[in-house]
């Protein structure tokens, strides 16, 4: 039903059975009528101007009605073309049919909005009574006749104005209605979006193999508030095992806890930090994550969460473990052909001078000469060999104070063999101690690497000169590298004579994988196994280049104030002897069993000896109460390896001292793992001498335990 303005509409219904009536109000309700203007003179006399303002446009529209039946129908007729009466007089007596109160009753189901002015000249009903028929209701008015045109012009005006204003606040409410119906449904749009959105979240959160979590700060202390729901699966544990750890995790590998530890500081200082360390699942298998975290700030810049993210970095770093040993082997190839040279030469040495010494004509002044030629020779084959298996060895980060000098020069022969006679090696040390905190074996990786990139760059020959130095780094040199650090350092340089760099490479240099040369000669690795390997050691690199010049390779350690500690090579002058204790000697080489029982016997000891672990579990663990000491190959056959064959027998004998032996590198046969405390290992090659004072001490820190005076000794002993 379409409505006429509600602001103009002024359409009334004059509903009496006496046609007089209706000429009273034409005269009071048209303003056109002369009549009319009286009133309004009249009405201005009384109440002041009007503030609405005179015109046609303020005068009434006045319909009439003689009986109710037909003011029915009339207000039927104005809803039904969309113009509604504002307002009814409706005089209470009208014969025949309905009085006024039926025809109200009748006109506002037809019309509830009617305004109403019920007119009567006598005391009809009651108010009560018309409340009864008619409803409480506040759209009616009673005027009693004879009215005052003044009363009923203003009666007009006030009901049509409410007319508009319910019409108005009707059109609002249906607005604010439609506005809250379109913003409900908007919010009900939104919320599903939300919904699907939190779902699509969880679902891939749970799928990720990254873990998100959080850590808040409260009193100081750093509680978990929240982790994501693959926690689950990444560590096959609880959700609720997340919340009741300690912040560096129950889940981080024991060993690995003081990196999430020690990492606080720096978080605060940077307010980000990414680490990498190993975790343990509820299986008891280990994983490598790279934890990248954040710490968050309130407006006072006081701590208040860290939000990070694991990533299974496990894969990556077994590929890159097996690349960097894949790299070595490469590598290693390269020296086989200089290592066979050296070997065969000492070799030679050695069965030259034993034929030479068997021979019976030999004269008796040249046996000693002859002998020590021999010990000088396999002396040389023994660090050839320690050399070799550093090389090709896989170990964990085992620091310790070093001269970086004697790291130079105990690697300078294998460089030279690994570059070729082309190239001459040259090194230049400084005077005095180089000294530096760092693994051995990890240097020996950044020289060959080094020399091995310096190789390939000089195809016709050149120079490659290895040198060391002593720097005070400066705030000056820290602004034009971003990577150094100011305080002292030890310099490494390896400097060649080769073809250099192009400037479009050198921001690339230290990428994993990337390389200038063709396919099937490198890697990619070489340089960025170099970069790790000082950045672990808390050091970084400044590489300076000119192509057809040559390149500069400047690695700088931080300087250590630790004293370095000279390992002795030189054996005692005379073995130490013993004093009548029994050692069980398990060797599967026969020579070499016969060997040790031979010297053994001579220094005093008595001896007894097995050929593998099996043999001497049957033989030796009912009489372990004879022996004081046992010397141990490491891999024996029978599946009984020394370690199982010592944890065995110190199982029921807990004071029983044991020596290891083996012509591998430690860790390869687990004991550099950290399984193990205070074990004794000999590397073959040793001398005599040096079993004797192994021996020797392995068995007097026996008893000084016994009487509880142990000292401290070095785990390991070669």
């Amino acid at each position: 039903m379409k409505v006429e303005s509600a602001d103009h509409n002024r359409r009334i219904l004059i509903v009496d059975d006496s046609p007089a009536i209706h000429d009273d109000f034409k005269k009071i309700l048209v303003r056109s009528n002369p009549a009319g203007n009286d009133l309004e003179s009249a009405e201005a006399s009384l109440f002041g101007a009007s503030e609405v303002g005179s015109g046609e446009e303020q005068d009434f529209e006045l319909a009439s009605a003689f009986q109710g039946e037909e003011a029915l129908a009339t207000v039927r007729a104005a809803v039904k073309a969309g113009r509604p009466f504002a307002m009814a007089f409706v005089d209470v007596r009208m014969p025949p049919g309905w009085d006024g109160i039926e025809t109200i009753v009748q006109l506002w189901r037809v019309d509830p909005d009617l305004q109403i002015i019920l007119c009567t000249a006598y005391s009809d009903y009651s108010w009560k009574e018309l409340c009864a028929r008619i409803g409480a209701t506040d759209q009616m008015v009673i005027l009693k006749k004879p009215f005052d045109a003044i009363e009923v012009l203003q009666l007009a005006n006030a009901l049509v104005k409410k007319w508009s204003l319910l019409q108005q606040t009707r059109l609002k409410v249906h607005d604010l209605e439609s506005a809250i119906g379109e913003r409900t449904q908007e919010l009900q749009t939104s919320n599903k979006q939300l919904r699907e959105a939190q779902e699509k979240l969880r679902h891939f959160l749970s799928k990720s193999p990254a873990v998100l979590y959080s850590l808040k700060f409260d009193a100081g202390r750093l509680i978990p508030s929240w982790i994501s729901d693959n926690f689950a699966n990444f560590t096959g544990r609880k959700i609720q095992d997340w919340y009741q750890q300690t912040p560096e995790g129950n889940c981080v590998e024991e060993s690995d806890r003081s990196i999430v530890s020690d990492s606080l500081p720096a978080l605060l200082a940077r307010n980000h930090a990414s680490l990498q360390y190993r975790i343990r699942r509820a299986d008891n298998t280990v994983r490598w994550v790279r934890d990248d975290f954040q710490l968050l700030r309130d407006e006072a810049q006081q701590p208040v969460e860290i939000i990070g993210c694991w990533t299974d970095i496990t894969e990556r770093k077994q590929l890159e473990e097996q690349l960097r040993q894949s790299q070595k082997m490469e590598a290693f190839g390269q020296l086989a052909g200089g290592v066979a040279h050296d070997f065969n030469n000492l070799l030679t040495i050695i069965k030259g001078y034993v034929c030479v010494l068997l021979d019976e004509n030999c004269p008796a002044e040249k046996r000693a000469p002859g002998l020590t030629a021999i010990g000088k020779a396999t002396d040389r084959a023994a660090l050839l060999t320690r050399q070799v298996l550093a090389f090709s060895r896989r170990q964990l980060f085992q620091p310790r104070s070093l001269d970086l000098n004697g790291v130079v020069g105990d690697t300078g022969h294998m460089l030279q063999q690994l570059v070729g006679e082309s190239i001459a090696l040259k090194t230049q040390c400084l005077s005095g101690t180089a000294s530096i905190t760092a693994d051995p074996n990890m240097l020996e990786q950044i020289l060959i690497n080094l020399a091995a990139n310096a190789r390939d760059a000089m195809p016709r020959g050149g120079q490659l000169t290895l040198s060391t130095s002593l720097c005070d780094v400066d705030s000056t040199h820290v602004r034009q590298h971003p990577e150094a650090r100011p305080g002292p350092h030890v310099c490494l340089s390896v400097t060649d004579t080769g073809c250099g760099i192009a400037p479009e490479h050198m921001s690339r240099l230290f990428e994993p994988f990337f390389t200038t040369k063709d396919v099937g000669k490198g890697t990619g690795l070489g340089l960025a196994s170099v970069y790790g390997i000082v950045k672990q050691h808390e050091g970084w690199i400044e590489v300076s280049s000119r192509v057809g010049k040559g390149t500069s390779f400047k690695v700088f350690f931080p300087a250590s104030s630790l004293p370095v500690v000279p390992v002795e090579l030189s054996p005692p002058a005379r073995p130490a002897r013993g004093g009548g204790e029994t050692i069980l000697i398990v060797e599967d080489e026969a020579t070499l069993r016969e060997l040790f029982c031979l010297s053994l016997q001579q220094l005093g000891y008595r001896v007894f000896a097995e050929c593998s672990g099996a043999k001497a579990l049957r033989a030796w663990s009912a009489r372990l109460d004879q022996i004081d000491l046992l010397l141990t190959d490491l891999v024996m056959p029978d599946g009984v390896s020394g370690w199982k064959l010592a944890s065995t027998l110190q199982a029921e004998k807990p004071g029983l001292k044991a020596i290891y032996m083996s012509g591998h590198s430690a860790d390869v046969n687990g004991l550099g793992s950290g399984a193990a405390k205070n074990i004794r290992f000999l590397a073959k090659p040793f001398s005599v001498e040096t079993l004797a004072e192994a021996v020797r001490t392995c068995l007097d820190e026996a008893k000084q335990f016994i009487k509880g005076t142990a000292k401290v000794r070095p785990v390991l002993q070669t």
